[in-house]
């Protein structure tokens, strides 16, 4: 009768050992830290090829900040005490520009300050190529677009579009009402 009684108390003794050892591993990997590591959303992971490889992988380098950018933006005195604190496209990189400059169709976003009553504004222009303007309407399927903000440039050049968004500025705000403006064409 003694084995009987001796089976399924070994079992139950194998069950709790077993059961306190993966307790016990638990606890101990989170005393050393999560297993799975975590790494900031903006830091750039290798590429597989180059792991693969074994090659050193070509660094990657950022593009500039919206302040950036602005900031590499010549002075313009027409503004006047105004600044143009940011100044980003939506997809583009304002800098470098895109691959193909004679086909671009992006929004363009402007953070304009004025330091003397510390009061910022947006402004937002849409700023295409013909054939930028051509490749988004056949890829939407459109059959007009509409923006109330539009700027056509024969090719993308940041600074004739700066030009140009400074152009709007002036023409467009109450700041500038009676001050002398330069003319520009417009259909």
């Amino acid at each position: 009768m003694s084995a009987a009684w001796d089976d399924p108390l070994k079992l139950v003794l194998l069950i709790a050992v077993g059961a306190g050892l993966i307790v016990l591993g638990r606890w101990s990997s989170q005393l050393s830290g999560s297993s799975r590591k975590t790494f900031p959303a903006d830091v750039p992971t290798p590429d597989v090829e180059h792991l693969l490889s074994g090659a050193a992988p070509n660094p990657r380098t950022w593009p500039p900040s919206a302040e950036e950018v602005a900031a590499s933006l010549p002075y313009d005195p027409a503004l006047g005490t105004l600044r143009i604190r940011k100044f980003y496209f939506n997809k583009a990189d304002a800098i470098p520009g895109p691959e193909n400059p004679e086909v671009f169709a992006d929004e363009l976003h402007v953070e304009i300050y004025d330091p003397e009553s510390d009061h910022a504004w947006w402004q937002s222009y849409f700023v295409a190529t013909p054939q930028g303007l051509a490749n988004l309407l056949r890829q939407k399927s459109w059959r007009y677009l509409h923006a109330p903000q539009v700027l056509v440039f024969p090719r993308y050049n940041l600074e004739e579009i700066r030009r140009a968004v400074v152009t709007r500025i002036v023409a467009d705000h109450d700041y500038f009402k009676g001050k002398e403006q330069e003319e520009e064409e417009s259909l």
